[in-house]
């Protein structure tokens, strides 16, 4: 955080000093009970409690409250803030801080492929810029704040992850980062029992309009349909979509799978020109978060060639399609980072085209916070692993059975349809599969299958 005298902070938070020293340096900031509290911090209390105890481990801390009655044993070096609403003077206080900063920001959101996205942003910029953004897929709200008082005068630009699970959060994230950039990746189902319907889901993403402001600029997914037909008629800024279609400004064609290289080669076609390029990591919607990254970063200043010399040597975000020697000799694949819908069928898309005349195992696990849409959504899965013309599919969790049912629909013959309960179940199924003759997709969330399945799969270096 950039260093602050309290007493320009005071005039932000329209507040009244009720006791200690005005003369001191902020040197962070925290809302109690979200955020570390250390030395010389601004400290938010936004919830009235009877008693209130402040930390006794840190010292010369500013507390702004609304209900001084409910702080106890106040130090001498504890400067006390009294505030009419202490959430209004905490919003203020954040506007005033981003507002310190001129800085490109560069805003994503998306059902899928936001993180990955992100990162490959911020892997190009920090060639040259020091760049703040947001941590894996850390994007809860509480980590807002964090996020932002990490940018300070040597700050050249800033990438946030906005994730949405429920109504007005985008533009709740908006107000702290201010991008002026937006990008939405896709729109699929995911995170959706928050919200009243897959409709509110979508105008949720598609409110990243408002977030980069009148003049701001959005990057679109011309691919995915969804994505394709918000309506824009109210945006005044400027859009330009990337894709594999030709009206796109950031547009691939001549994509093929190099497994020599692992990865993804592609011809480029955008405003600077027409180039080849190459991802790391596999799949078309590989391409399409490179994409992505490459017009975000092209937008900010650095050049197309730069860009994509830079892109050769990213290294994906752990349990984002990644490969290893599984057991027995299979090639194990592992995308358990999360699922939704939309992420399966790309794994699946990378299971088919990586497989080189395997037998192929789609491992996938029940979907999470789909509410009323869990079985429709688990019956398109089951349909998508039909149409892939997967050998074995195993699916996992008390919700997945519908996966079972759509994939016998399809024509997946029913003795290669398994449907397990328990880590037992699956590993006992998995080890009598495995060969070196198989490809064994792991495609389950992070959040609730079984924690420590990967590494029961991945096989052990051999000791000497």
């Amino acid at each position: 955080m950039k260093n602050l005298p309290l007493s320009v902070i005071i005039r932000v938070l329209e507040g009244r000093v009720l006791s200690g020293s005005v003369t001191k340096t902020i040197k962070n900031a925290a809302k109690y009970g979200e955020h570390l509290i250390t030395d010389e911090s601004l400290v938010f209390l936004l919830k009235k409690k009877a008693s209130l105890p402040l930390p006794a481990n840190v010292r010369n801390i500013t507390v702004v409250t609304s209900n001084p009655k409910a702080l106890k044993q106040v130090r001498d070096d504890v400067t006390v803030i009294y505030v009419e609403n202490a959430r209004k003077a905490y919003y203020r206080f954040v506007s005033y801080y981003r507002s310190l900063f001129n800085l490109p920001v560069i805003g994503v959101t998306g059902t899928c492929g936001k993180t990955t996205t992100k990162e490959m942003i911020a892997w190009i910029l920090s060639e040259k810029q020091q760049v703040v953004r947001t941590k894996l897929s850390h994007n809860g709200l509480a980590r807002n704040l964090d996020y932002l008082l990490e940018i300070d005068d040597s700050t050249d630009s800033a990438v946030f992850e906005m994730g949405v699970s429920g109504p007005n959060q985008l533009l709740y994230s908006a107000h702290y980062f201010r991008p002026q950039i937006g990008i939405i990746t896709a729109i699929g189902t995911d995170h959706i029992e928050g919200f009243r319907s897959q409709d509110a889901y979508i105008a949720e993403k598609a409110k990243m309009l408002t977030a980069v402001g009148k003049k701001g600029t959005v990057l679109l997914n011309r691919d995915d349909e969804t994505v394709r037909n918000l309506d824009l008629r109210e945006f005044t800024g400027k859009v330009l979509y990337y894709g594999q279609h030709s009206t796109a400004h950031y547009r691939a064609h001549s994509i093929s799978f190099n497994l020599k290289k692992n990865g993804m080669d592609f011809t480029l076609v955008c405003p600077e020109g027409e180039y080849a390029a190459f991802v790391p990591g596999f799949g078309t919607h590989n391409v399409s978060n490179a994409l992505a990254a490459l017009g975000a970063a092209s937008l900010v200043g650095v050049k197309m060639t730069d860009a994509i010399r830079r892109l050769r040597s990213f290294e994906h975000v752990k349990s984002h399609l990644q490969f290893h020697q599984g057991r027995k000799g299979s090639l194990l694949i592992d995308d358990t980072w999360n699922t939704n819908p939309t992420s399966i069928e790309a794994a699946l898309e990378v299971l088919a085209e990586t497989a080189e005349g395997r037998k192929t195992v789609a491992v996938i696990g029940e979907i999470e916070e789909l509410g009323a849409y869990s079985e429709q959504e688990h019956r398109k899965v089951g349909a998508l692993v039909a149409k892939k013309n997967v050998d074995v599919l195993i699916a996992v969790g008390k919700e997945a059975s519908p996966i079972c049912k759509e994939a016998a629909k399809g024509g997946l013959h029913p003795s290669a349809i398994h449907h397990v309960n328990t880590q037992a179940e699956l590993l006992t199924l998995l080890n009598q599969l495995a060969s070196p003759r198989t490809s064994i997709l792991l495609k389950t969330s992070m959040r609730r299958s079984f924690s420590n399945t990967l590494q029961a799969l991945v096989e052990k270096p051999k000791k000497d």
